[in-house]
């Protein structure tokens, strides 16, 4: 899972650049948002980490800003099963991409959380911000 993670946002096409192609690991990511669109049968999951940009555009480096989030659309989901939601399962992230590029993501442990296939994967709204140093 942790190579596939970096892999994914390793390209050009996520946080590549922004990271110098070295992206946070998993483990200093956040899941803070899941969305499960059923209409366009896809799951966004938004993340947050204090690993800041090598790279950030340059308006990023006004102000200060210390903290990013970014959030991966994932597109034609298919098998979408949720057993169940809550922190721990939240702070549990496996990502497999299997040949031919489709991808296989679990949320949580084996009887409690989200699992599904999917397509495709997309980068959607970088942002830096500030955030306070207090826990």
């Amino acid at each position: 899972m942790h190579a596939d993670w970096l892999q994914l946002l390793a390209s050009p096409d996520h946080l590549g650049e922004l990271y110098g192609g070295a992206p946070p690991s998993p483990e200093v990511c956040d899941l803070f948002y899941v969305h499960i669109d059923e209409r366009g049968r896809s799951v966004t999951l938004g993340f947050d980490t204090r690993s800041f940009p090598v790279n950030p555009p340059r308006e990023w480096e006004v102000g200060k800003l210390n903290a990013f989030e970014f959030h991966l659309v994932f597109a034609q989901v298919e098998g979408l099963q949720v057993t169940g939601w809550g922190a721990s399962e939240a702070q549990k992230i496996h990502l497999a991409i299997h040949d031919g590029g489709s991808f296989e993501v679990v949320l949580g442990h084996e009887d409690s959380g989200i699992a599904f296939r999917a397509s495709t994967a997309c980068l959607a709204r970088p942002r830096a911000y500030l955030a306070s140093d207090r826990p």
